[in-house]
């Protein structure tokens, strides 16, 4: 039990380099670990104290749409193959991120919803396809946790923006990517 939770501690800290490049696209995410993984302010502290969130992209950059993003978590959000059908898993997943969403902490935020695509079909497919993906994400959201669509912003990336370039058809290149705009 306790090498259990030490080996948990040292992923979730990062210090094991090669075990935390796995967490890039969360399969997993409690409201509480989203929260702070998407909350600016809570993101620069932990940073600041030499913790690093697992999951959590906290450099600031510009999207290809030219949004400002300030923290970026990238989720596994789970399709039917080539269909915009949310799986129950993704649905499960989607109900942390409602949670979290509707948490005091990031009331205030506005958030991109980013659907990505594999390299597998043409570019036109994809993007159409991580433009039904995002929209399926993003009202699942609306529906369910009645989150303010104002506060929700829909892209579609296709296979732009892929995280694992040296391999375009990796299933982890397939996924949702929420990111807080500054």
């Amino acid at each position: 039990m306790r090498y259990i939770f030490l080996t948990s501690l040292i992923v979730a800290l990062g210090l094991i380099p090669g075990l935390a490049q796995a967490q890039d696209v969360l399969t997993t995410a409690t409201p509480d670990l989203l929260v702070r993984s998407l909350n600016p302010v809570l993101v620069q502290k932990e940073k600041t104290r030499g913790l690093k969130i697992v999951g959590a992209k906290d450099v600031e950059k510009v999207n290809s749409y030219g949004d400002t993003l300030a923290a970026t978590v990238n989720l596994a959000v789970n399709f039917h193959f080539g269909s915009a059908e949310l799986t129950a898993q993704a649905q499960r997943l989607l109900d942390n991120v409602g949670v979290a969403l509707q948490s005091r902490d990031l009331a205030s935020y506005r958030f991109v919803i980013g659907g990505h695509t594999d390299a597998a079909g043409t570019d036109a497919e994809n993007l159409d396809l991580s433009r039904a993906r995002a929209a399926s994400a993003t009202q699942y959201l609306l529906t369910h946790y009645k989150i303010d669509p104002r506060r929700l912003v829909l892209r579609a990336f296709g296979e732009t923006a892929l995280l694992f370039p040296a391999d375009p058809e990796d299933g982890r290149n397939r996924r949702v990517e929420i990111s807080t705009l500054k």
